[in-house]
């Protein structure tokens, strides 16, 4: 269950996400899944705020995610910046696409950052390859 379903209010649970923010130099927004049309997903938050574009990722899990993106993160509050078809395999396996449009997804991105008449925060999203058994069995 999601904080906000639990009572937590929206100002008590912005309060959370600014002080991770503040403590780690980013934190993560997870969004629960409904079905395989609409799977879970996550995004960093306190990336745009040093001038570089979120990431998110699609099908994840909440006790995992943050491990996934931990190291680009962290990488980025280093100085390193990322953008479409970076090289990351120093980082696993990801790559990288931007994001034409993130006012859906990282909706709480851009209410938190996004200044009025600017446009929506940039993301990044790491796509992960995905494992095709029908050519790994020799068919």
């Amino acid at each position: 269950m999601c904080d906000i379903c639990g009572g937590i209010t929206n100002p008590e649970y912005e309060q959370r996400l600014l002080s991770n923010i503040r403590q780690h130099g980013w934190t993560v927004q997870f969004i629960e899944g409904a079905d395989s049309r609409n799977p879970a997903y996550a995004y960093t938050l306190g990336l745009s705020l040093h001038g570089h574009p979120e990431f998110i990722t699609f099908n994840c899990h909440p006790g995992s995610v943050a491990h996934e993106f931990q190291p680009l993160a962290e990488a980025v509050l280093s100085g390193r910046r990322f953008d479409e078809g970076a090289d990351l395999s120093e980082f696993l396996e990801p790559r990288l696409l931007r994001v034409p449009d993130s006012t859906t997804h990282l909706y709480t991105a851009n209410t938190m950052f996004r200044r009025p008449e600017e446009p929506p925060i940039e993301a990044l999203q790491l796509v992960w390859p995905t494992r095709t058994p029908w050519l790994e069995s020799g068919r």
